[in-house]
């Protein structure tokens, strides 16, 4: 890692000095000259239903105090983003700014295709949302939302079949199955299941290693992913597989649109993606509940941060623009948008979102005590490592494998590459 953020830094420099030039000879005194900038904004939700349009709306409050700067978005697909945006920077393309999940962030900053952004936070007071913003003393990023997990459940479901909201895996099948059996059509359980969706699925698991006491790593740092405590999580994920309270072979997306229609009883699922369930369905918010899951230990957040690319021809009208969003009138007009998510400054939730979305406040409690989904010391390699880890998993689930076997070959492997 250390070599990592050496050669981060060197690239990381060398974009500086290229930015220099640039905002000397092409860009000096544009702001005071009111000249026309455009800045693309890229980022997966604005391709989310509802919840896009009402992000988007709360950033083009900005051009009200910019009138000079236009804000354009990229909106790639979430399953797309990270391979495409790679690809841009690779070749000195892309947004100007770039909405990321961490682990994307990290190998962004790693590759130097991220600019230092510490202007755009003098003088506010960031959160601990901000903490992995900084990389060895330079602040690369500054939280967009940080989305906690919870066990969210259908209200009405539950009440009707006398089920219980489950404190332990066990219960969590057996409160599935009485859901199911209660009301024909409905499902038990959702959760990502599928290599294909690897990404959201290694992050989505990190709950089920952390509510089992897993760190991945030892006191001495080096990686550890067959402990008896990461066999316990891979056995409850596959007792909880095969019980057949999952929609096996349905994506995300649409599980979560058959949580919406009534049809789920049950799901894992973080902040956004319950935003997502409580917008425009025909399941009202108020009929969604939400529960610490059902482990021993606290689970999991994804962090989104925004990040100034290092081949933006409009550096500083950037960071003009992510001062702007992390300001008083930035972040209530992005807290009005982002629900219970946590946000770069501690604006709280408003009063009238936590009555309309009673689940809400359960997050915002979650979120004080959950883990980032990437491994300390490693969150640049985080992917590879996990890719390992999720193997292991579907060889599991899928091929009846032993758990402390599948995960003794991922430790072989993992201690041959790393």
């Amino acid at each position: 890692m250390r070599e990592n953020i050496r050669r981060r830094k060197l690239l990381a420099t060398a974009a500086a000095l290229s930015f220099a030039l640039t905002v000397c000879t092409a860009q000096t005194g544009h702001a005071q000259s009111g000249e026309k900038v455009t800045l693309k904004v890229a980022n997966s939700q604005w391709l989310d239903a509802l919840r896009g349009k009402n992000l988007w709306a709360a950033v083009q409050k900005y051009q009200e105090v910019a009138p000079n700067v236009t804000l354009e978005q990229e909106a790639i697909p979430s399953a797309e983003f990270a391979d495409k945006l790679t690809t841009e920077m690779g070749a000195g393309q892309g947004p100007d700014i770039a909405i990321m999940q961490e682990g994307l962030f990290y190998a962004m900053a790693d590759a130097g295709f991220l600019v230092d952004i510490g202007k755009a936070a003098e003088g506010v007071t960031l959160n601990k949302t901000n903490d992995n913003g900084m990389i060895d003393g330079t602040r690369y990023g500054i939280a967009w939302q940080r989305a906690a997990y919870a066990l969210i459940y259908n209200k009405p479901v539950i009440d009707a079949a006398g089920a219980k909201v489950p404190g332990t895996v066990q219960e969590l099948i057996e409160s599935s199955k009485a859901a199911s059996a209660r009301t024909p059509g409905v499902i038990g359980f959702t959760a990502r299941h599928q290599i294909n969706d690897f990404s959201g699925w290694f992050m989505d698991f990190q709950n089920w290693a952390y509510g089992y006491g897993v760190d991945w790593v030892d006191k001495d740092g080096k990686l550890t992913v067959d402990t008896p405590e990461a066999v316990a999580a891979v056995q409850a994920f596959k007792e909880t597989y095969a019980s057949g309270i999952i929609p096996i072979g349905d994506s995300m997306p649409t599980q979560r649109t058959r949580f919406k229609e009534k049809h789920v009883a049950f799901s894992i699922d973080n902040s956004g993606g319950t935003l997502n369930i409580a917008s425009g369905g025909a399941l009202p918010s108020s009929e969604i509940g939400a529960a610490p899951m059902p482990f021993r230990y606290p689970g999991a957040h994804q962090q989104l941060f925004l990040g100034v690319s290092s081949h933006s021809d409009h550096p500083e009208e950037a960071i003009k623009f992510l001062a702007w969003l992390v300001s008083k009138p930035g972040q209530q007009a992005l807290r009005e948008a982002s629900g219970p998510d946590a946000l770069a400054t501690d604006v709280p939730v408003t009063a009238s979102f936590a009555a309309a979305n009673p689940w809400a406040p359960a997050f915002a409690k979650l979120a004080e005590t959950s883990r980032s989904t990437l491994i300390p010391g490693h969150e640049v390699e985080t992917a590879q490592i996990m890719r390992f880890v999720m193997q292991a998993v579907e060889k599991v689930i899928l091929s009846n494998a032993d758990p402390r076997s599948a995960l003794a070959e991922a430790q072989a492997a993992i201690d041959k590459q790393f």
